[in-house]
């Protein structure tokens, strides 16, 4: 199998924080509140629309979008992300960020690491530009192998000449059904479920310089060598 994209999780995996929401919450001082209503979605009691509903009106008085995107800004991208990236290009594979996250963000990450697509949440906004308290829900964060298929055929591609990227046990249905499922970091979780473990972006940069086109050179849970 030749390779043809690469997907990247946002949050965790391509920038450091390892969530956007939470830098929100962080400014409205509501990270508390959002807390139980992450726990209410892991149990199973609401769905991520209802959750992403619950976390956007904590936010009050309800800010612009401006705001928002504003708060969004301070985040810093993975180190080497930029290198690897244009390397991803350059060996002719095409990328797209992949995230439960807020488009606002995955926008601009996408901007400065010339990331061509992106699938991820939206806030709505009135005629004023300020948040209603609604979501545009798009990505389920358990679920992003669905988005993925969405991109992967509207591109003409299979699922299985992806290469998924993510950092948490949310990415495990990402890496799963992916063609090669790449995990990022030391989440044993999805270490399990991962056909590659790396320690970071830069030791992913050296696992796409020896990939080979056979599909089964790389074994299940193979770590890529630190001193590559």
């Amino acid at each position: 199998m030749r390779y043809k994209l690469v997907a990247f999780d946002m949050d965790g995996t391509l920038i450091e924080e390892g969530s956007c929401w939470d830098i929100i919450h962080r400014r409205f001082g509501t990270r508390a509140a959002a807390d139980k209503n992450l726990e209410a979605w892991e149990r199973g009691e609401i769905d991520y629309p209802e959750f992403m509903r619950r976390d956007i009106r904590l936010w009050q008085p309800p800010p612009s979008i401006s705001e928002i995107r504003e708060s969004l800004s301070e985040f810093t991208l993975a180190p080497n992300a930029v290198e690897v990236v244009a390397g991803i290009y350059k060996r002719g594979y095409q990328a797209a960020i992949v995230t439960g996250g807020i488009d606002l963000l995955a926008n601009e990450v996408a901007k400065q690491l010339g990331i061509g697509y992106v699938l991820a949440n939206g806030l709505a906004t009135d005629e004023r530009g300020r948040l209603t308290g609604e979501g545009i829900f798009r990505v389920e964060p358990n679920r992003k192998h669905e988005a993925l298929a969405r991109l992967t055929g509207g591109l003409g591609l299979s699922l299985g000449e992806c290469i998924a990227v993510g950092d948490s046990r949310y990415d495990i249905n990402f890496l799963k059904h992916a063609g090669l499922g790449v995990a990022i970091g030391s989440d044993m979780t999805l270490a399990r479920v991962a056909d590659v473990v790396v320690e970071d972006l830069a030791h992913f940069s050296h696992l796409l310089n020896h990939l080979s086109p056979r599909r089964d050179v790389l074994s299940k849970t193979s770590q890529v060598p630190s001193e590559l």
